[in-house]
C-alpha cells in the first residue's frame, strides 16, 4: 500500500513590532497546524525564538518532532515541524546573502540557509529540505540578482550531494523566485526534483497556485502582480517512486477573523510514496533521470555570466570606497591645520574617523568577501560545465 505525505509551506511573516498583528497571525497559524492535517511543515520567517516556542507549545501533540535552524543575527526564520521522527539535521548558510548596509534589506542579518531534516517514515528515510532564500526589491534593477542565482544554485548543489542516499527528496519554502527565472531553473534542473504544483494531479480549478497576491489584505495598495514564490519540490529514487496526487493554496484568510494568516499564501502538497521491491535503474524516480545535459549547461553558462559581471562590478565599487577614504584622510589633515571651535573640531574628527574606518572596512574587506564569494559560486558552476563537457564527449 501506498504511504501519503501532506506537506505545508508558509512563510509567516513573523517581524515582531514591525509588521501587523504578528501574535494574533502566530497563534492562528498554531492553531491551523494543531488540528493534525499536516505530516511535513516547513516554515519561514519565524525571526523570534518566543514565537518558535510558541508554536512548538501548540503543536505538540500532532508535530511532536521540530527543530529551528539558527542562523545569522536573529536567526534564518526557517523551522521545521514533523509527526514522524527527525533522525538527523544539517544546515548550510549561503556565501553571498546581501548587504549588511542595508539595513532596510534584513537579508543579510537573517543570515538565510537551506536545512535539512532526516525523517523516518513507513520504512523510507526522506530528506526534507526548508529554505528561504534571498527578495528581490527590485524587479526593473535587481541589485541582488547575482546573490539569489548564487543562493539557488548553491541550494541545488547542496540538494545533489546530500539526497543520493534518501529513499525520497523534498523541498519546500519560500524560494523568492518565479517559474521562469533563472534561479528556479537552476534548481530544478541541477537536483531533478518535480514541481509538485505542476505535477499534481489534481488541482482546484479555480486555484491560480500564486502565493503573492493582490487579493492578500496586507497587499493592499501594493502595484506587485500575483507572482509564485512558494513551493514544494519532490524527487523518487530507485528505491521508491513519488507522486503528487493533489496540491493548493491555503491558509488565506484566517477563519471568523478579518485579516489573513501572512502576506504569503501556504502551499500544500498531497505526496503518495511507493517502496519500489526490485529497484531498477528504469525507474523514473532515479536520480540518474536528470533534465536534458544542453539545457542544463545553457543555464549554467548564464549564470556564470551574471557571475562575471559581478565580479567585474566589485572593482569599481572598491573605487568609490576608495575615494571616500582618500577624502576622509584629507579631511583629517585639514582639520589640524585648522583653528576651529573645539566642539566643531571634535565633531569633524569623529567624521572624518568614520569615513576612514568605514570605508577601509567596506572595501578591503565586505566588498573583496562578496568578490570572493562570487569567485566561488562562478568556479563550482565551471567545474560543471567541465564535466559535462567531458561527458557528452
Amino acid at each position: 500500500m501506498p504511504a501519503h505525505l501532506r506537506v505545508l509551506t508558509l512563510n509567516c511573516w513573523g517581524i515582531s513590532y514591525l509588521v501587523p498583528k504578528v501574535p494574533e497571525r502566530f497563534h492562528a497559524i498554531g492553531e491551523e497546524l494543531a488540528t493534525g492535517k499536516y505530516d511535513l511543515v516547513a516554515l519561514q520567517e519565524v525571526w523570534s525564538v518566543a514565537l518558535y516556542e510558541q508554536l512548538v507549545s501548540q503543536v505538540e501533540d500532532v508535530l511532536p518532532y521540530h527543530h529551528y535552524f539558527y542562523s545569522g543575527w536573529n536567526g534564518s526564520g526557517v523551522c521545521v515541524f514533523s509527526k514522524h521522527p527527525i533522525i538527523g539535521v544539517y544546515q548550510y548558510r549561503f556565501t553571498l546573502n546581501g548587504h549588511a548596509h542595508k539595513l532596510f534589506h534584513l537579508d543579510w542579518y537573517g543570515g538565510k540557509v537551506v536545512g535539512l531534516c532526516r525523517i523516518q517514515y513507513a520504512g523510507t528515510e526522506i530528506n526534507f529540505y526548508a529554505s528561504h532564500t534571498h527578495a528581490e526589491y527590485d524587479r526593473v534593477n535587481d541589485e541582488y540578482k547575482a546573490h539569489r542565482v548564487s543562493q539557488a544554485f548553491e541550494l541545488s548543489q547542496f540538494i545533489r550531494h546530500t539526497g543520493h542516499s534518501a529513499d525520497v527528496n523534498i523541498l519546500a519554502g519560500d524560494l523568492n523566485t518565479q517559474p521562469f527565472e533563472l534561479g528556479l531553473k537552476i534548481i530544478q534542473s541541477n537536483t531533478g526534483m518535480g514541481d509538485a504544483w505542476l505535477g499534481a494531479e489534481h488541482k482546484n480549478t479555480e486555484d491560480s497556485g500564486m502565493t503573492w497576491c493582490p487579493e492578500n489584505d496586507y497587499h493592499a495598495g501594493c502595484s506587485d502582480p500575483a507572482m509564485r514564490l512558494d513551493y514544494v519540490f519532490y524527487k523518487g529514487s530507485a528505491r521508491c517512486r513519488v507522486k503528487c496526487v493533489h496540491c493548493e493554496t491555503t491558509m488565506h484568510k484566517v477563519p471568523g477573523k478579518p485579516f489573513n494568516y501572512s502576506d504569503h499564501e501556504g502551499v500544500l502538497a498531497h505526496l503518495e510514496l511507493e517502496k519500489v521491491s526490485e529497484p531498477s535503474d528504469d525507474n523514473p524516480g532515479n536520480s540518474a533521470n536528470l533534465p536534458d545535459i544542453p539545457q542544463h549547461d545553457d543555464l549554467l553558462s548564464e549564470a556564470v555570466s551574471i557571475m562575471d559581471e559581478a565580479i567585474a562590478s566589485t572593482a569599481s565599487v572598491r573605487w568609490f570606497y576608495g575615494v571616500v577614504l582618500l577624502l576622509s584622510f584629507l579631511l583629517f589633515l585639514l582639520i589640524s591645520s585648522l583653528s576651529l571651535p573645539v566642539i566643531l573640531t571634535l565633531l569633524l574628527n569623529l567624521l572624518s574617523a568614520f569615513g576612514i574606518l568605514w570605508s577601509f572596512w567596506m572595501g578591503v574587506v565586505v566588498t573583496e568577501t562578496e568578490r570572493r564569494g562570487l569567485l566561488a559560486t562562478r568556479t563550482s558552476m565551471q567545474v560543471l560545465l567541465q564535466g559535462s563537457v567531458k561527458k557528452r564527449n
